[in-house]
Parts: C-alpha cells; structure tokens; sequence
C-alpha cells in the first residue's frame, strides 16, 4: 500500500537539485514509490531496506535528509535513530509511520527526529515538509557557526539596545571588563565608565552612533574590579525593517599593552634624544628619500639649524657645497645598496653659507632584511686639514729628499732589470736570426724557381703570339703547331703550372712565420709607463714569449699549453712578458743540464678563480734541492756555473709579480721530480675600501 496520496496542488520544488535523500522502508513497494516521489520533488533519491544497510550508506555517500519508516513489528528505524543519536551526526530525520503509537512519536522526536508523520501523507505535504527540515537545519548550522565564531572571538562584542542596557555580551568581553555575560544582561554601558572622559566625549559619541553613523576610537574604561584599561572600539548601529535604530553592536580591544609599549617606545627615543645630544660629534638618520629624520644638538649646532627646521622636512643634499651634489647622491645610494666607495671627504655648507671639510661614516638602517635608511656620525675635519697642510709645509724638504732618493733606488732598480732584459734579448739574438733566417731562406729560393718559371711562360705566350699572327695572314701552318708543342714538351707546362700554387703557398707560409716572429718581437718589446697599468691577456703573453724563446727551449724540451680562457689582467705586460720568459729560459737550462738523449717536457696552465688569474710553469727537471729552495728568489744567488748566469732572472720576477703587482711568486718540487713555478695575479688591481 503507497504511503503517500496524490494531491490537486502543484508538486513543491526543491531548493537544491543535489540534496541527496536516505529513503529506508522495509517494504521494497513502497520504497521505490517514495523514491519516485522524491525525484518528483527535484532531489535524489537513495534507498535502504533495513537499518544496518542505512548505517552501512552514511559510511559511503554524503546524505542531507533521512526519510524513515518505523513499521511494526520489528520497529524498523529506531537503530538508525539510536546510532545517530550515539554517533552525534546532526541530520534532518523525518519520521513516516503506520502507527499512531504517541509513545513511539516522543520517543523518536527525543533521538533528534525533526518530525513524526502518519502515513498516508500527501506529496505536497511531504515535499513542504522536507524542505522545511532541510530549511532549518540549515539556519541551525548557521546560527551554530555565528554562535562559535562570536564566542570564540578573541575580541569582546557586545550588543546593546537603542538605550545602552547590554542584552548580550561574549565570553571575550568577560576577559575584558571581567563582567559575566550574566552580570552584564540587563545593565547600561555604563558600568564600564572610568570618569576619564568628559560628558562632551560621550555626548558626542551617542550623538554619532544616534545619527546611524559607525563611532571608532580609543576609549579608557574601568573592569569591574576597579581597574583602568585602554580599548579601541567600534560600535555599529543596526535597523529593524523601518530603518529605525534598534540595536547597537561594539566591537573590542583591549589596546592597553600597546599604549604602554608606545609610552615606552615615546620614553625611548626621548632618552636616546637626550643620550645623542651628549654627544660632541654629529649624528644624523636619513630615510630614503634624502629626508634628515633625526640630528643631534650637535649636528643643529654645526650646521646652524634648528629642530624646526628639521620638522618642517629638510633634505640631507642641502649641506654639502653644490658641487659636491652628485657626488653626495651617488654615495648615498650605494651605501643603501651596500656598495663600497673610497671617498668619505665632503665640502660641507653651513646654514650662512660657510663652507667647511667634513668625514662621514654611516651605515645602512636595516629593518627585517630591508634597508629603509642611512644612520651615522659626522667629522669637522677643518682643524685637521690646517695641521695637515703645516705638516706637508714641514716634511717638504724632507719629502723632496726622499723622492729624490727614491728616484736614484728606481733607477739603479729599473737599470737592473734592463741589464737583465738586455742580457736575456742578446741571449735569445742569435735564435730569433736562426728562426727569422729559416723562412726567408726558402721564400729566396722559391722565388728564383718562380723566375724561372715565369720566364718559360714569357718565352711560351710569345711563341704563341707569332704563331697567331702568321694564322692571321697565311692560315694555319702544321709545322708551327708542332714547334709549339715541342716547346710546351721541353718546358714541361703541365708540371710548371701544378707547381706554382704550392710555391706560392709556402712562400706565404714563409711570410706568416716571419710576421708571426715580428708581431711577437713587437709585442715583447712594447714599453708601457713602469707604473701603468692596463688590462692584458696572459695567454698571448704567454705565446709571444714561447715564440721569443723558441731557440733556447727547442732542442732541449717539448712545450705542452693547458690555456683557460681568462678575463684580462691589469698589469704591466712587458713586466709580466720578462717573468715569463725568465720562468720558461730557467726550465730549460735545467733540462739542458741533465744531458739527456731525449727531449724534456716543460707544461704551462692557466686557470682562475674568483679573485686572481694564475700560471703554473712546470718541468720535468732535476728540481730544486730542499736546502737552497728558499734562496732562490734572493738577488745575485745562482746555481750556474760562473759566467752563465747573473743571478738576477728569479729576484727580478719576484720583484715583478710581489712587489708591483700585489700578487704572489712561489715554487714547489713535486715527489715525482721537476719544479713548478706558480704566478698568481689579481684581477684587481687595488682593494676597494668598505668603509663610509
């Protein structure tokens, strides 16, 4: 038998297409007709045929409403209702039963049912019905969520009526004034009135709330123990349906800690006012805007200004001498960005216009890993400059003689590398003729070939010429062609033309070598200013030199290049140019000293890393013994034999890379043997100063 009837009416939609529907009726008749209904009314239908299948669906599919049949005998549905109930799943349950029992209806209604229906219902009913529970137990859930999320507000809300008498106030306004929501019901606001506001304040106040306007600010009330307390307020009035005040809202916080860490804050900078004014030396912040945000007595009195004037807002630029503008703005900004600069010296301008020396040091004001400002301290350094000028008055003459002194040391100094230049140039004389001789030697004798050449060819076109003149005059003439032929034989044409390409190839060649030969003479003997320094590639230093000293090193050892790209090197390159070839001669008379029948093996590597270039020179060598290893950067000291070596190729060096280029010279005698010289240089040529 259905348990629904049909009606007149039109079918209540439903709210929500995909609200999903538990139907649990024993009797499959009827189950599948109340789904049909179901699906009628808009929603879906789910169905169960006793109650552990019911229990079995809440544990697989999301279900808003159950619709279920208690039927008699077996009471089909109170174990759904009792799991519920144990299991606190808050769902609507509309109860559809045959029996009237009034017992069972309570019964059900107490295990949460939201209402107990007598079959036959009517469709129209049923489908009021549901939407009715699905209504409510939504607006239950809401009012539940409002309610938790006041209550668990940590900041106080009260609501009050359009006379101030408090009818509801949230366990964050109990922490706050220390009134129960029980002792505050029914009370006006004011039993939190400290009496440190005027009447005008609080006239004001209703007067704005009153107006239907939202009032914000800081109040100071009294707990209900007596004690004061700072809270920021907001109160909002709300409207009944007529738009008539009926209600007001505030909103609490209790801002007391963070009015005495402002106080403090306040008592801080005042003391560090205070602190800063004890100073001699100016001190000075400065935002990021050039604005001066903080000076000192000091600072007020050294440039002539006031406070007021600092208030009113004051650029930083405004003194230093207007030349010095740019300058100014560019260290600033480097400083904020953490970049290092030399110069702290600035032409300041007092507030009269009078200009004087000055020394900054400053550092950037960094909040949260964010600079935000410059921080730092000022020097009248005009005292200083007028003893350093009377120094330099009284160490003049005494200067003048030590530049003239040293003058006489640079010059006996540069005297003896030029010896040791020209010793190593004479030296090296004799093999670069030898190189220089080998290429223009063999272009000489190709060119007396190519003359003869040529001049086969001269005498073959003016054969060739008489024969086409006689064709022109008398036709052609068989015994001519075979003359011609003949001529060709004897001079052998074919070969003289195969050959005159390779001819002029290596004549080129020649040519290439030559000028590669020059170009390293030149390059070698290029003279830059001694102190000048300019960025130079040490790979092609490297490969001029090699080319220089070909004819000390060819018999005697294999040259092996391990060549890194590098960035150029500020230096001296002919400087550099003489330690390597002092470095690579070395090697190769200590090869030439064993007397080997083979050749040695003299390897060259180059490499950087972030700071410095460096070369490693290492032969296979009889090394260097343990006992004079470190003497052998000292002037004049040599392990050659008398007359063979001025003992000055490695001091010099030394002088060179340590002395000239801040870099670093050093040896070292591998177990395996040989010697490895390692020059590194810096890729800049001064240190930067960090220093404001």
């Amino acid at each position: 038998m259905n348990a629904f009837q049909d009606n007149a009416g039109a079918i209540p939609q439903a709210p929500n297409k995909y609200t999903t529907i538990l139907i649990v009726d024993a009797d499959s008749v009827s189950r599948n007709y109340t789904a049909t209904v179901i699906d009628q009314l808009g929603y879906t239908a789910l169905m169960a045929d006793n109650d552990d299948s019911c229990i079995e669906l809440f544990s697989t599919c999301m279900i808003e409403l159950l619709l279920l049949d208690i039927s008699e005998p077996r009471k089909t549905g109170l174990k759904v209702l009792t799991w519920l109930h144990e299991h606190n799943i808050s769902i609507p349950v509309i109860i559809v039963s045959s029996s009237s029992d009034t017992e069972q209806a309570i019964f059900s209604m107490n295990l949460g049912a939201y209402t107990y229906l007598l079959k036959p219902v009517s469709i129209n009913r049923l489908g009021i019905t549901i939407r009715n529970a699905l209504t409510e137990f939504e607006l239950r859930n809401k009012l539940t969520l409002f309610s938790a999320a006041i209550t668990q507000l940590p900041l106080a809300v009260v609501i009050t009526n359009d006379q101030g008498i408090i009818e509801y106030s949230n366990p964050g306004f109990t922490a706050l004034s220390g009134y129960t929501e029980a002792e505050a019901k029914g009370r006006s606001m004011n039993i939190l009135n400290s009496g440190v506001h005027s009447k005008l304040f609080y006239r004001n106040f209703w007067e704005s709330i009153n107006a239907g306007k939202i009032w914000q600010g800081e109040i100071v009330n009294r707990k209900k123990h007596g004690e004061h307390y700072t809270e920021y307020c907001i109160v909002c009035p709300i409207t009944g349906p007529d738009g008539e005040i009926i209600h007001f809202i505030s909103i609490k916080q209790d801002i007391t800690q963070r009015k005495k860490e402002q106080e403090a804050l306040a008592e801080s900078e005042q003391s560090f006012q205070e602190l800063a004014d004890l100073l001699f030396q100016p001190v000075f912040e400065i935002d990021l805007s050039g604005d001066i945000t903080f000076s000192n007595k000091a600072g007020l009195d050294l440039f002539g200004y006031s406070k007021n004037d600092i208030a009113q807002g004051f650029k930083a630029i405004r003194l230093f001498a207007p030349e010095e503008h740019q300058r100014v703005l560019q260290n600033m900004l480097a400083r904020v960005q953490g970049t290092a600069f030399e110069n702290h010296e600035y032409l300041a301008q007092k507030k009269d216009g009078t200009a004087f020396p000055i020394l900054i040091y400053s550092e950037p004001i960094i909040r949260r890993g964010v600079p935000i400002g410059i921080r730092g301290l000022c020097l009248d350094i005009s005292e200083r400059k007028r003893n350093e000028e009377k120094l330099r008055e009284l160490n003049q003459t005494l200067e003048e003689r030590v530049e003239e002194r040293t003058r006489e040391l640079e010059a006996t100094h540069q005297q003896m590398i030029l010896q040791e230049k020209l010793a190593s140039i004479g030296q090296l004389a004799a093999g670069l003729a030898h190189e220089i001789n080998n290429p223009v030697n063999f272009v000489r004798i190709n060119f007396a070939t190519l003359r003869e050449d040529v001049n086969d060819l001269s005498h073959l076109i003016r054969e060739y010429r008489l024969i086409f003149r006689d064709l022109e005059h008398s036709g052609p003439a068989p015994e001519a062609m075979e003359k011609l032929k003949a001529l060709e034989k004897r001079l052998n044409i074919d070969a003289l033309l195969d050959e005159l390409p390779e001819l002029f190839d290596e004549s080129r060649r020649g040519f290439e070598r030559v000028g590669t030969i020059l170009s390293s003479m030149r390059n070698f003997s290029f003279r830059h200013a001694l102190n000048q320094r300019v960025p130079f590639d040490l790979n092609q230093g490297i490969r001029d030199t090699l080319v220089i000293a070909q004819n000390e090193y060819r018999y005697f050892a294999e040259i092996e290049t391990n060549l890194a790209n590098l960035e150029p090197v500020p230096c001296n390159p002919e400087q550099i140019n003489q330690v390597f070839l002092n470095l690579i001669v070395n090697c190769a008379h200590a090869i030439a000293s064993q007397k080997r029948h083979e050749k040695g093996h003299i390897i060259i590597t180059t490499g950087y890393d972030h700071d410095e270039v460096w070369c490693t020179i290492r032969d296979d060598g009889p090394g260097i013994p343990v006992e004079i290893r470190n003497r052998i950067f000292e002037p004049f000291f040599t392990t050659k034999d008398p007359g063979k070596g001025t003992g000055l190729g490695l001091s010099i060096s030394y002088d060179i890379i340590a002395n000239k280029h801040g870099g670093t010279l050093a040896v070292s005698c591998p177990p395996e043997g040989g010697s490895v010289f390692t020059i590194r240089l810096p890729l800049k040529a001064a240190e930067e100063s960090t220093t404001l």
